[in-house]
């Protein structure tokens, strides 16, 4: 099979300050190389210089900036592809200081192939939780209306990605209706299956952590779904999107340096094929 595109999702968490920093998240991009990418938590202009010095071969799409909240989503992508990028505000659930989300399409050979980046509520609070529900909630229904434009009979081709923050959800003085990150994860794949939108396994499931004990060994965070007729890259035993980072590495204090120099998100990379 021939790759279509190529593609990476990383929260680079508060993406600004330090510019050996940015000069190192900006020359992983570079060495990954994906045609089309996210990142979040940015803040334009301080990436603004490394991005246009190094990576000349694509082109950029910011999301605006929330009220009172610096957390953009960023995109790139290659220049040579035909891509239409849209800002989904639908995703701050009418919330002024969330973050929308970002629909980028890319056109090849006639085919549109949607990628739908985003960065959800935090926290597993109720309130937190029930925005959550709802984005998810938004991103079905774009699926469903993407599968009703398809004229050849099939579900639409969109990718799902980016962190969705599936912390799961604890109420206070209440553990009735608690659920596991597991358990969002699980009621998430349910909800998303429905819509043709199917979970693709990682090479490293867990692929956030901070470093610190509190929270180790870290949770899964990042996702992609995807319409079950598009073909990935297997990096090996099923595993569809390969987490590069310190997931990749085997001693803590390996894993702590990334974290460190990187963020505490691994980045996401996958491949579609013809």
């Amino acid at each position: 099979m021939s790759k279509l595109i190529s593609f990476a999702s990383w929260n680079v968490e508060h993406f600004k300050g330090k510019p050996e920093r940015i000069e190192r998240v900006v020359d992983l991009l570079s060495e990954v190389n994906p045609d089309l990418f996210a990142i979040y938590e940015v803040e334009g202009k301080h990436v603004f210089e490394q991005l246009m010095d190094k990576l000349q071969s694509h082109s950029f799409f910011i999301t605006e900036k929330t009220d009172k909240a610096n957390m953009e989503i960023l995109i790139g992508f290659r220049k040579s592809l035909n891509v239409f990028v849209t800002q989904r505000d639908e995703f701050k659930s009418k919330v002024p200081t969330l973050r929308p989300g970002t629909l980028a399409t890319v056109r090849i050979d006639g085919e549109d192939y949607a990628f739908l980046f985003l960065h959800l509520k935090s926290f597993t609070d109720p309130r937190s939780w029930g925005l959550r529900d709802d984005m998810f909630k938004h991103a079905a229904s774009l699926k469903r209306k993407i599968n009703k434009r398809s004229d050849d009979g099939k579900t639409g081709k969109l990718v799902v990605l980016g962190d969705l923050n599936t912390m799961g959800l604890s109420a206070a003085y209440n553990n009735i209706c608690d659920l596991t990150p597991e358990q969002e994860i699980e009621f998430l794949e349910k909800r998303f299956n429905r819509v043709a939108l199917n979970r693709l396994h990682k090479t490293h499931e867990i692929s956030w952590w901070n470093g610190s004990e509190t929270y180790a060994p870290g949770s899964t965070l990042d996702h992609v779904f995807a319409d079950p007729s598009l073909n990935f890259r297997d990096f090996g035993g099923g595993k569809y999107i390969k987490v590069i980072g310190w997931p990749e590495l085997t001693s803590t204090a390996e894993q702590l340096s990334w974290i460190d120099k990187y963020s505490d998100h691994g980045l996401l990379f996958g491949e579609i094929h013809a």
